[in-house]
């Protein structure tokens, strides 16, 4: 489990840093579907681990920490991209696929909409992040997780 969560971070950040000379994610269907699928993928392992801890988001816990730092380097290109209805629907096509059937279509506009607008809460978030940067985003993800 920990070695693809690890895979899964580290293949995200191969996507962002290969997209690096590209001057606007959003004509970018690929790129914007790459990170919903990886989005999905750590929103619905963050979702088991919310509910395994009583709807708690616990940033203490190494899973729930790597997942979050996922989910950050998904939505990097949100803050950007966020209002942009073609990078929208192929991000949340993204984030269906890699939702494995958890995190429905539905289900995902909402949680999109929630993550655009959390994005500076949950953006660079890593191992050195200090307490109040993980509060923050431990709020977030609790209003975001709690839209399943």
């Amino acid at each position: 489990m920990k070695k693809s969560v690890f895979l899964m971070i580290l293949a995200a950040v191969f996507v962002f840093a290969s997209c690096g000379s590209v001057s606007n994610v959003a004509s970018s269907d690929t790129v914007a579907k790459t990170a919903g699928t990886s989005c999905g993928s750590s929103l619905v392992n963050l979702y088991k681990s919310y509910k395994a801890a009583g709807n708690k988001v616990n940033m203490n816990d190494s899973n729930v920490l790597t997942n979050a730092i996922a989910l950050s380097t998904s939505i990097a290109g949100l803050k950007q991209n966020g209002k942009d209805s073609a990078y929208r629907k192929s991000y949340i096509a993204g984030m269906v696929l890699g939702g494995a059937g958890i995190l429905t279509e539905t289900k995902a506009g909402p949680i999109y909409d929630g993550l655009v607008t959390s994005a500076n809460a949950l953006s660079g978030i890593n191992t050195s992040s200090s307490a109040s940067t993980l509060t923050g985003a431990a709020n977030a993800l609790t209003t975001i997780l709690g839209l399943f």
